[in-house]
């Protein structure tokens, strides 16, 4: 059994820029997550020896401290301007995915770790496995979808008032499905930088091309479904779905560009109803909380889950826990 000052369960970005921080502190961390690589939504897969960005595509900048943090990963060659003028769009060198991996270099994360429970021994939480692997620790921090969260605290035993339980309840997300393609062919309807969200048929938001991009030798095409779209036909099969997204495309891609296509599905996409603070203490006596993108800074005028406000939630959490802990360590 290890044991840690802080377990952090999630390794997407909020998780991540938490467990920096609270490093930085002094304190010893672990981050748990049940994948085999960190990132969370900020995903890439490699096909056909190409790669593309499934999740999260880009992300923009809408605070000072967000910019400054963005500098200095541009300054590292860990991103950079992709389009657009008025709130730019940021990409990732070698996938959205390379970003979360580079801040990870040097936190220690266990995976895969399928967390099943938390306990309550003495002082201590003690993180356990689906395969019984165990991990105590000081403090808890939660970083998954809220409702895996609730899942979790559900048949845990950890004390939460149910107001704070209500409000992590409250907190729901759309789907979004997700089609890959690897083509062969020039297409003349997206832009140089390849990229396309207007002026497209019902049920596709999106589409975007790995290649132009710059992130993959191979032309690789992501299309992303409507959350309508999605809402509608995700119980369906991979083929059902997929072709009826390429029926909708057909005047734009024919069948003839395709060399090989796949389906990625993400139940826990996008947040339609947000929490207004940064993050949850599931109660004032428990070292437990909650974070992520849905949990948005009170000035935070957008109303909508994305990287910054992931980014805001897991520095501002790591605050709180430091600030927790040496309050519990000084009495």
């Amino acid at each position: 059994m290890r044991e840690v000052d802080v377990a952090i369960i999630g390794g997407g970005i909020a998780g991540i820029l938490a467990a920096r921080k609270l490093m930085k502190a002094g304190f010893e961390v672990l981050v748990l997550d049940k994948s085999k690589s960190v990132g969370g939504r900020l995903a890439t897969r490699r096909i056909d020896g190409g790669r593309a960005d499934h999740g999260a595509q880009f992300f923009t900048v809408r605070t000072d401290s967000f910019q400054q943090l963005v500098d200095e990963w541009e300054t590292n060659g860990w991103v950079s301007k992709w389009f657009g003028q008025k709130h730019a769009r940021y990409k990732a060198t070698n996938g959205m995915n390379q970003l979360v991996k580079n801040l990870a270099s040097k936190v220690p994360v266990h995976h895969p770790f399928k967390v099943n429970r938390i306990i309550h021994d003495d002082e201590k939480y003690v993180v356990i496995s689906e395969e019984g692997e165990q991990v105590t620790s000081n403090a808890i921090l939660l970083t998954p979808p809220a409702p895996q969260t609730v899942q979790l605290l559900e048949r845990s035993d950890v004390l939460f008032t149910e107001d704070t339980m209500e409000s992590l309840r409250d907190i729901h997300f759309d789907p979004a499905l997700v089609c890959l393609m690897t083509l062969k062919g020039e297409l003349a309807f997206l832009s140089p930088e390849g990229h396309k969200d207007t002026d497209l048929p019902d049920g596709i938001e999106r589409v975007v091309d790995s290649h132009a991009k710059g992130i993959s030798e191979e032309k690789i095409l992501t299309i992303y479904a409507t959350s309508d779209f999605s809402k509608a036909y995700y119980d369906h099969g991979d083929d059902e779905i997929i072709d009826e997204i390429l029926s909708r495309l057909d005047f734009l891609l024919p069948n003839e560009f395709i060399n090989n296509r796949q389906l990625k599905r993400w139940r826990y996409a996008q947040a339609d109803r947000v929490y207004p603070h940064p993050f949850l203490q599931m109660s004032m006596n428990e070292a437990v909380f909650v974070a992520g993108d849905a949990f948005l800074h009170e000035e935070d005028e957008t109303g909508k889950t994305r990287i910054e406000s992931a980014v805001v939630s897991g520095l501002s959490v790591a605050d709180a826990m430091q600030q927790f802990l040496n309050g519990k360590a000084s009495t």
